[in-house]
């Protein structure tokens, strides 16, 4: 008898230390950082991440300095991080958006769209099927862009084929090489072939 009362207080006691520190519902997931991978290290030239095929929103690959990226079709990576260097291979597809100041962005492959939204940014690469500036003091070098859409202060552009050309603000230069491009331009602007 006398080991039936100890029994019964200690096991009950064991069972509620077990549901306090163990047995508790599904553990607090850890938050997800917006652009960067979960098991990369971010800053180091070796640094590779690449974007999930079934993941078709925002990139989870590093965005520090010295990252490279791969996107496809119906993805997106966005820069945020001023002052920082990407390389970003686009396979048949990909957005890149550019939303900080300083960047600089080297693009291989096709991309689908390339979004310069900043100051400063520096981006040179292959194809896109669309280039979108916003911002002062960007320059863009790119092969193959048929849909170019420049607006803002002082943005320079250079392509060397093109099919339209939408050029808005003060101060921007656009030059292509070949095509003949449908222009357009509001303000004190240049469109010329090189």
């Amino acid at each position: 008898m006398y080991r039936s009362r100890i029994s019964a207080p200690v096991l009950t006691a064991v069972a509620g230390l077990a549901l306090i520190t163990g047995c508790t519902a599904d553990p607090a997931p850890t938050p997800e950082e917006t652009g960067t991978a979960s098991s990369t290290a971010v800053g180091t030239p070796d640094n590779t991440a690449t974007a999930s095929p079934t993941d078709l929103g925002a990139s989870s690959a590093p965005t520090g300095s010295g990252a490279t990226i791969t996107l496809s079709r119906g993805q997106e990576h966005k820069i945020t991080e001023a002052n920082t260097s990407v390389s970003i291979t686009c396979s048949d597809g990909g957005d890149i958006d550019v939303e900080t100041s300083g960047a600089s962005v080297q693009a291989t492959g096709q991309c689908e769209d390339i979004d310069v939204d900043g100051n400063a940014n520096s981006v040179t690469g292959e194809d896109s099927e669309s280039l979108d500036i916003e911002g002062s003091n960007n320059e863009v070098t790119l092969r193959n862009v048929p849909d170019i859409d420049v607006d803002g202060t002082a943005n320079t552009v250079g392509v060397e084929q093109t099919g339209d050309i939408d050029v808005e603000g003060e101060n921007n230069s656009v030059t292509y090489t070949s095509g003949d491009p449908v222009i357009e331009t509001e303000g004190t602007n240049s469109v010329a072939v090189r």
